[in-house]
């Protein structure tokens, strides 16, 4: 257990609570995780999801400014638009298959698991941006499946992380969805 992994425990469950309660604090406590998991997951040469943690860190301050912009207008929890299903579809298939070939160029580990994960969570993160509440059902699928992973490379602590993220992902998306406009 190290520290960066503790930090990144309770930031990122706090992190994710505070979404859930949909306050815009959710944002700068996950710039926190993703700087500490980046460290991590580089040193473990899970590429994906350091690279990943980049992206989070982008989406963290997208998501700040745009929640902060937002705090004026009415901006409810909704439903993804139908419409908008096979695209992000399309885009996350797209993803996975730059994300493997990448992955196999800088010779990364557990190559398939990684490329998918990575590719979900980048759609997911946009999916939560909109405040779409098909994004906690798509993150319960994704940390469930990175659980595994994490155990296959003895990270049990970001193992343990993502079974919390899992439970309260669930309940992040039934409270989300009795709100739904």
């Amino acid at each position: 257990m190290t520290l960066l992994g503790i930090i990144a425990l309770i930031s990122g469950v706090a992190g994710v609570i505070l979404t859930i309660k949909q306050s815009i604090w959710c944002w700068p406590m996950a710039l926190i995780s993703v700087l500490t998991s980046g460290i991590e997951f580089y040193e473990s040469r899970l590429y994906g999801d350091m690279a990943l943690q980049v992206f989070y860190f982008i989406s963290g301050v997208y998501g700040w400014v745009y929640w902060n912009k937002k705090k004026k207008d009415d901006f409810k929890i909704t439903s993804l638009p139908l419409k908008l299903i096979l695209p992000l579809s399309a885009f996350t298939v797209a993803q996975f298959f730059i994300y493997y070939y990448l992955l196999v160029v800088f010779k990364g580990d557990k190559v398939f698991m990684d490329a998918l994960l990575t590719a979900c969570s980048l759609t997911a993160t946009y999916m939560m941006t909109k405040k779409w509440v098909q994004n906690w059902a798509f993150w319960v699928l994704i940390d469930f499946a990175y659980i595994g992973l994490y155990f296959s490379k003895d990270l049990y602590l970001y193992a343990l992380l993502y079974l919390f993220f899992t439970i309260i992902a669930l309940f992040g998306y039934l409270n989300w969805k009795k709100t739904v406009s």
